[in-house]
């Protein structure tokens, strides 16, 4: 009898955990391994917020783990006692717990393929062999792997003042570090670097943590996230049928002429704008892809902001905190061009200048918060992507979104394809586009554990069930 092949993913969050699941329910032939740095599955960047004030932005009823499966997620919390509605936004950290969950569920009912599950370790370099790779880990050891994925998520901010404020007590670089977000007193003045999601995420939690002194959030463009409608809204056939039309000729002007007509017509019927950008969500990876080199790096450079705040929305409920926010003065959005910071110990002093009036501000803040959001730039990423990066076992993309991969993920080194190996989750979105939201990622697990499958050859016997899990007791 053959060993099972081995796949081993690297990351615990929402994409590792979706595709070690669909494997270990389907799997036979495989041996699975889940690497996660943490003490919890299925956390990640977004769902191992323990704020009140953070809220799904995808409602209940799209967020199931499963591909084949959209209402798990609502039949698990309605299982538990909760009256969640189909269209509600939901905490995100009752979403982490849901997803750890479920996949320790799968393991123990009816699953095909055994998982080790490798806790507060982290993958710190991978080399190729012969027969697969060596994935070093940080606590010395190494796991031999016929398969690698990695499912590292979002990468950490770049830091928009060059390390200037790199000592700096009051900078907050990584806006996700909780215990230096608590550390801001309630009447700190607090300036925000960014003005998407991330910062409204931080301006909502100090909002819950009872903070009253004057917040301001500076971006090149200074756009928040639009609202999603209370109602949920499903495009007339007629305009979704004018918007595909326009989208056929591949051409970046006539296509945003065409959304800015479907919406438009949708508002005089009644239909809120949003229903154009739900249409065209799925129809985006081809979209993408029809896209050339030129008008691709155009969307990025001038369009992505607002498809950005468009396409991402926040739940109705944050969106008029923020609003009444703003309308009591409390918070300040302003377009600007970030300049120089000088960090005072007690205060940091950042310099922007207005692009409506060209007006330079010079402001003493008392906390500055980086909220960019996420960068894959080689001198940010963590160091385990730099060292594949610098080795050329990865390409970053051109247009800085992530790296360069081909179908379900597979990585195209400088060298050309590389067997065995496969990226999963934001860092495709060079290839997809639209790839930072559940039913997205998802789809991508699943088609990328079918791949696998198809490779893998059937075992002999039946493997164990259940879940072996290191560095912690299963929960």
């Amino acid at each position: 009898m053959r060993e099972p092949e081995h796949v081993a993913i690297i990351g615990g969050g929402f994409s590792g955990v979706a595709l070690a699941a669909e494997l270990v329910r389907s799997g036979a032939g495989l041996h699975v391994t889940l690497v996660e740095g943490g003490d919890r599955l299925g956390r990640g960047l977004a769902y191992g917020t323990p704020s009140a004030s953070h809220q799904l932005n995808t409602r209940a009823d799209q967020m199931g783990l499963f591909a084949d499966d959209p209402m798990h997620f609502l039949n698990w919390q309605r299982a538990r006692g909760r009256a969640t509605h189909a269209a509600d936004f939901v905490l995100r950290r009752d979403y982490g717990e849901y997803l750890e969950r479920s996949l320790l569920a799968v393991c123990s009912s009816g699953s095909r393929a055994p998982l080790t599950v490798e806790m507060q370790t982290r993958a710190t370099d991978l080399v190729r062999s012969a027969d697969g790779f060596a994935v070093s880990l940080s606590d010395g050891r190494a796991l031999l792997a016929d398969t690698v994925v990695l499912a590292t998520g979002h990468p950490p901010p770049a830091d928009p003042f060059g390390g200037a404020l790199r000592a700096a007590p009051r900078y907050v670089r990584d806006p996700w570090r909780h215990d230096e977000i608590a550390a801001i007193a309630p009447a700190d003045s607090v300036l925000v670097i960014g003005t998407g999601l991330t910062a409204v995420d931080i301006v909502l939690e100090l909002e819950q943590r009872a903070h009253r002194g004057p917040i301001h959030a500076v971006s090149r463009r200074g756009l928040l996230p639009r609202a999603h409608r209370a109602r949920r809204e499903a495009l007339p056939a007629d305009l979704q049928t004018r918007l595909c039309a326009g989208f056929a000729l591949n051409d970046l002007r006539e296509m945003v002429a065409t959304v800015r007509r479907v919406a438009v017509v949708a508002e005089q019927r009644g239909v809120g704008w949003q229903a154009v950008f739900d249409a065209l969500r799925p129809m985006a990876p081809r979209i993408w892809g029809a896209l050339c080199a030129r008008d691709r790096q155009r969307f990025v450079r001038w369009l992505r902001p607002f498809w950005d705040v468009h396409r991402h929305r926040l739940p109705p409920g944050q969106a008029g905190r923020i609003a009444a926010l703003r309308a009591r003065g409390r918070l300040a959005v302003h377009a600007a061009r970030l300049g120089s910071a000088v960090d005072c110990g007690d205060s940091i002093v950042a310099e922007y200048t207005r692009c409506a009036r060209g007006k330079v501000v010079r402001e003493r803040y008392g906390w500055v918060i980086n909220c960019t959001g996420s960068s894959f730039a080689k001198s940010t990423s963590p160091p385990f992507e730099r060292q594949l990066l610098e080795r050329g076992l990865l390409l970053p993309d051109p247009l800085g979104l992530g790296y360069v991969t081909g179908t379900n993920g597979a990585v195209m080194s400088a060298t050309g394809p590389v067997r065995g190996l496969f990226v999963l989750g934001p860092a495709c979105r060079p290839h997809f586009w639209e790839h930072t939201a559940v039913p997205e990622l998802r789809a991508q697990a699943a088609g990328l554990a079918a791949q696998l499958l198809e490779r893998s050859e059937p075992r002999a016997i039946a493997p164990p069930r259940g879940v072996r899990v290191a560095g912690i007791a299963a929960r």
